[in-house]
């Protein structure tokens, strides 16, 4: 089968100092032929820093704590100015820390800065980046779902606005600053349940949910295009996108004995929702009918709670957490992804968090998945 011409796969940006070496991986991803790399907007890790100890952690030993995060801003403007062609996007940022107006403002700007390469992501919000910051975030799908209406109508003309709603108020509020082109960056918002899921069908350019099951993704883009038609919208203007979290080995046996023996694994197995651990037979460990991946706060756990927790995790949750395998394993994965209406790909590689041993491999091998998705659609 021919690959779709409007296939684009992207990846995840550095998140640590040095920034000389997070750009010079943006110049090898732009060299490797990605159209994109994408940043997370965080304050805390998954990782309760009571567990962040060599005798459990290789990692600590070079970072001696799990909450390093570069501001995905500056660090997206060094990377596009050392580049020529590949985007930059922030994946996913919130409503919540970043003020619509303003995040409107900085993606305007971004978009001069960067010669039109910007994206910008946007989700309901995260509790480990809002709580221990005192930030409320009460009915969080109605907020995101506000603030990207004030963002569109401070888009849409430089003349002072007025806008009256529930957690945003506009006065003569205005941008004058206008896109460099035709339109706006388009934003793409994350999103899971059935109200989000029309949500980016009514009001985003792109879609960017996190999966590891292309049935799962089959049932979902089918509501994003429903909403879509229900907001009188072609549901081909909304781009399709996938988080795709990948471990990769020469050896699909290395990267499930990796998965298995990963202690930090698990605590990335916990921001799974409470559907992943009842297909294996278990009720989520944070309590029944949670979604980790917002409501996971590991700043509450001590060290032995953390250790139960992690304890808690089944080996299944773990490997059905990532896409693992070999380049030609994980495209053959995401190629049916691509096949139920995925166009847009961003291959994260968590690699270094499952096997610092597999890690430097994992960056050459990172290409060849690239190169065997490519080569199979």
């Amino acid at each position: 089968m021919a690959e779709p011409a409007h296939l684009e796969v992207s990846a995840l940006g550095g998140i640590r100092p040095p920034i000389e070496t997070v750009v010079e991986g943006v110049r090898r991803r732009e060299a490797q032929g990605f159209d994109a790399v994408w940043w997370p907007d965080h304050l805390l890790h998954w990782f309760p820093a009571s567990i962040w100890t060599e005798d459990l952690v290789p990692q600590a030993a070079a970072s001696p704590s799990p909450h390093v995060w570069v501001d995905p801003i500056p660090v997206a403007t060094a990377a596009a100015a050392a580049t020529e062609r590949i985007r930059v996007g922030i994946g996913v940022t919130d409503l919540v820390r970043r003020h619509p107006a303003s995040l409107a403002q900085t993606a305007l700007t971004m978009d001069h800065v960067t010669g039109g390469r910007f994206m910008l992501g946007v989700g309901t919000g995260e509790t480990l980046n809002l709580e221990p910051f005192g930030l409320d975030n009460r009915r969080p799908l109605a907020r995101l779902e506000e603030g990207l209406a004030v963002m569109r109508t401070l888009f849409e003309s430089p003349d002072p606005v007025d806008f009256a709603g529930e957690f945003f108020t506009l006065r003569g509020g205005a941008l004058g600053l206008r896109p460099l082109g035709d339109r706006p960056p388009p934003i793409w918002v994350a999103a899971h349940r059935p109200r989000g899921l029309a949500l980016v069908g009514r009001s985003a350019d792109g879609w960017l949910p996190l999966s590891t099951d292309p049935a799962e993704y089959r049932r979902w883009l089918p509501q994003v295009q429903a909403g879509a038609r229900s907001a009188g919208r072609d549901p081909a203007d909304v781009t399709p996108g996938l988080y795709a979290r990948v471990v990769l080995g020469e050896r699909a046996a290395d990267t499930e004995e990796a998965l298995d023996a990963s202690f930090l694994m698990r605590f990335v197995a916990l921001t799974r929702p409470a559907e992943a651990f009842a297909a294996h037979g278990v009720e989520h460990p944070l309590g029944e009918g949670v979604f980790g991946l917002t409501s996971f706060l590991p700043t509450r756990y001590g060290r032995e709670e953390a250790l139960a927790l992690a304890e808690a995790v089944p080996a299944g949750v773990v490997r059905d957490t990532v896409i693992h395998g070999t380049p030609d394993d994980v495209a053959e994965t995401l190629g049916a992804f691509v096949a139920a209406g995925a166009r847009h790909i961003q291959l994260t590689n968590v690699t270094p968090l499952a096997a610092p041993s597999l890690a430097k491999a994992s960056e050459g091998l990172l290409g060849e998945a690239l190169q065997a998705l490519r080569g199979t659609q």
